[in-house]
């Protein structure tokens, strides 16, 4: 029997004005579905504002992937960097590749006040390595994650204040933000080729800018966000066939949107719908 895996990121659970709630809301997305993969920020484990609800809905999250006979993996992002052991993912036989994509850029969040000192530990950690380890995949996701760690330890004021305060607090960051945004599907191409050159589609949120780019052979796709300002999207795995579909809320739950905004061959990467290409 074909399996059926659903991947989304940045659910980021436990939060005051999370929007998603509870566990609860996600249900619909992961029924009938074989395995479901959150790629990051599945919750603010790392405030402690937030630390003990979050927790506890991640707890129920397994107890409902459980209860329904769903495979549940988290992968570890920026804001729960040590929720899980496991940074990124090859599916579909290599050819998929996922990851959070806080490791795509030194400093993780570069539009950040702490961006600087979020660097600072990352080359510091780099620096512990040997020459040989540091251009490989485990040496990037561990580093980016110990300065993850470290950021939440070291600079928590930093995060007493939303990214909508901090835009009103600091309004150039907008335009740093923007121009992440421009750069992220050539540091998305660059880090693929790098690391999972045998990869035709690369999956990753972090960024909470949803969108599907063609670059050359490989396809990359970010999940977009539950939270602000970004919007989510969901990747499914199934039937030799990858489909990008727009999560909609309807009623108290999130849902799948009709129809596909892409879908491709797996063992061709061929486009068979429009994507919504940036």
């Amino acid at each position: 029997m074909t399996k059926r895996i659903v991947i989304l990121s940045d659910t980021h659970m436990g939060r005051a004005d999370a929007l998603v709630r509870s566990p609860e809301d996600l249900a619909p997305l992961w029924r009938g579905v074989d395995s479901l993969v959150i790629n990051g920020d599945v919750a603010e484990v790392h405030d402690p504002r937030y630390r003990v609800k979050a927790a506890g809905q991640v707890l129920e999250l397994h107890d409902l992937c459980e209860r329904d006979g769903v495979d549940l993996t988290l992968l570890s992002g920026n804001h729960d960097p040590y929720i899980s052991d496991t940074r990124h993912l090859l599916l579909a036989d290599g050819a998929v590749f996922v990851t959070h994509g806080d490791a795509l850029h030194p400093s993780i969040a570069p539009w950040c006040p702490s961006a600087v000192k979020v660097r600072q530990s990352y080359d510091n950690a780099m620096a512990t390595l040997q020459p040989e380890e540091r251009d490989t995949l485990a040496a990037r996701l561990s580093v980016t994650q110990h300065a993850a760690q470290q950021h939440w330890i070291e600079f928590e004021e930093a995060i007493q204040r939303s990214t909508l305060q901090q835009l009103v607090r600091r309004p150039w960051m907008a335009f740093e933000v923007l121009w992440y945004w421009h750069s992220i599907p050539q540091l998305a191409k660059r880090f693929a080729e790098d690391h999972a050159p045998h990869a035709r589609f690369f999956i990753f949120g972090h960024t909470h800018h949803q969108g599907v780019w063609q670059r050359g052979d490989l396809t990359i796709i970010n999940t977009g966000s539950f939270g602000f300002p970004g919007k989510p999207r969901a990747v499914v795995i199934e039937n030799g066939r990858l489909r990008v579909y727009k999560i909609c809320r309807r009623g108290e739950v999130f849902d799948y949107a009709d129809a596909p905004l892409a879908e491709y061959e797996l063992d061709a990467a061929q486009q068979s719908a429009n994507g919504e290409a940036a």
